[in-house]
């Protein structure tokens, strides 16, 4: 297995610190969900409305899903030049037959005594041939003293059949865990309220990262060449 990192720094991200502020919210609706059937009751308007909101952030997950289907050119380098701080790398199969990317960030939280929580997420992307054919994001939290541990894991299986309700969802927290499609939550709001405030921020991150892991692979490879011609020049008095 191929692992490519950079140093770690430790900090706060903003952005990661309220993902991981969800999880106690998140875990205790799901639990809810789990083992009560809750139905709202609401007028025509506030349903057509509802059902606009999750068809446009639908779209928004293919779209994204999309463009994370075409870093699959990261499959094709023999090798990872450079990554961006704090982010590890890992394909899954060896070059040139890689069938995924695995990327993990991690962050900490720091007070005067030293870490006091350890934060990472990821997203591992699958491909058969030149299909994106399953994406998994993660989320995890842990107390360095062990008191607090907890796990959010999203697997679509199925990233480009435009049913994004069949991405199944598994939390953890302690051991206490729920797993299920989250089109068993029996609203729209509540699928689009989780959509909008978890995992889009999740994918979109990530785009932006695999992005950027793209940039610099074409960075290093435009260096490289420029190194190479300036050598070729050295050596035949050009």
């Amino acid at each position: 297995m191929e692992i490519y990192r950079e140093k770690i720094f430790f900090h706060k991200e903003s952005l990661f610190s309220n993902l991981v502020s969800l999880f106690p919210n998140l875990l205790i609706i799901l639990l809810l969900f789990t083992n009560f059937s809750i139905y709202s009751q609401s007028d025509d308007i506030h349903k057509n409305k509802s059902s606009d909101t999750a068809s446009i952030l639908n779209k928004r997950i293919l779209k994204i899903y999309e463009d994370l289907g075409a870093t699959r050119d990261l499959l094709k380098l023999e090798r990872i030049e450079s990554v961006p701080s704090g982010i590890y790398i890992t394909f899954l199969g060896t070059y040139p037959n890689r069938k995924g990317i695995k990327i993990v960030k991690h962050s900490f939280q720091e007070k005067k005594n030293g870490i006091e929580k350890a934060e990472s997420k990821s997203i591992l992307l699958e491909f058969t041939g030149t299909t994106l054919s399953k994406v998994v994001t993660e989320v995890k939290a842990e107390n360095m003293d062990g008191s607090n541990t907890t796990l959010i894991r999203l697997t679509d299986e199925t990233p480009l059949d435009q049913n994004v309700d069949d991405i199944v969802l598994q939390a953890d927290q302690n051991g206490k865990e729920v797993r299920y499609p989250i089109q068993l939550l029996s609203d729209d709001r509540d699928r689009s309220d989780f959509k909008q405030e978890f995992y889009l921020k999740l994918l979109e991150d990530f785009l932006i990262q695999l992005l950027r892991l793209q940039e610099m692979q074409r960075q290093e490879s435009a260096k490289n060449k420029k190194s190479y011609c300036k050598l070729l020049k050295i050596l035949y008095n050009i």
